[in-house]
């Protein structure tokens, strides 16, 4: 954890996972058990639905319209507007920040159409806009087919940008190498469990992470 992260008043936890892994289910739900538990807490996702950069990437991801640098440069300037408008005022007012996709996605899955690799990516964000690291990085993990299948299912057609199966098996063993080789402490959580058990699992490694950190500063 960087300095920055010990000494920010707020806590930020981020859920990622290939599309159809239910991380915005499970968002939903666990921003309403830590309201429930008292936690004051900020819902936030990316990429946003207010800067330019994140509504264009809405709009014309979808459609397959984005070269892989036109995208890889949108969701950064995306994040440098959150990080600057949202993320880091948000931690500083002492918020239990919750965030749904966030650099490593960018880096999962811009790494499997760019000539660059995901720790590259990793890097990036954190040294150019500064992106603060996460308390801790929950990877909810699905096989890919069965992301697929459930987010198509879902929407009834495809995101011509990202889901695409070949891309999904590259996706979620980039997630994979994160949780075991980046420097962000991480859990990955079976997401092919019931959702109720995978609600839960979640809510407990926020609130573990939030007792760690809170014990280190007595």
């Amino acid at each position: 954890m960087t300095n920055e992260g010990m000494t920010r008043k707020g806590f930020l936890f981020v859920l990622e996972g290939i599309d159809g892994s239910g991380k915005t289910t499970v968002c939903d739900i666990v921003e309403k058990l830590l309201l429930k538990d008292g936690y004051d807490v900020a819902r936030l996702r990316e990429p946003t639905g207010e800067s330019q950069w994140g509504l264009e990437i809405r709009e014309r991801s979808p459609l397959g319209e984005l070269s892989p640098e036109e995208e890889l440069e949108l969701f950064i300037r995306d994040r440098e507007w959150h990080v600057a408008n949202r993320i880091a005022p948000f931690l500083q007012a002492g918020k239990v920040v919750l965030l749904d996709r966030y650099f490593f996605a960018t880096g999962a899955y811009q790494s499997t159409v760019t000539p660059y690799h995901w720790s590259e990516i990793l890097k990036r964000n954190r040294e150019e806009i500064h992106a603060p690291d996460p308390d801790l990085l929950i990877i909810l993990d699905v096989p890919a087919e069965l992301g697929l299948e459930r987010a198509t299912g879902r929407k009834g057609s495809a995101n011509l940008q990202f889901e695409k199966l070949d891309r999904l098996i590259k996706v979620r063993q980039n997630y994979l190498e994160m949780a075991d080789s980046d420097s962000t402490p991480s859990v990955v959580i079976d997401a092919t469990a019931p959702l109720e058990e995978v609600v839960g699992l979640v809510h407990e490694a926020v609130k573990g992470a939030i007792r760690k950190r809170d014990a280190l500063t007595l």
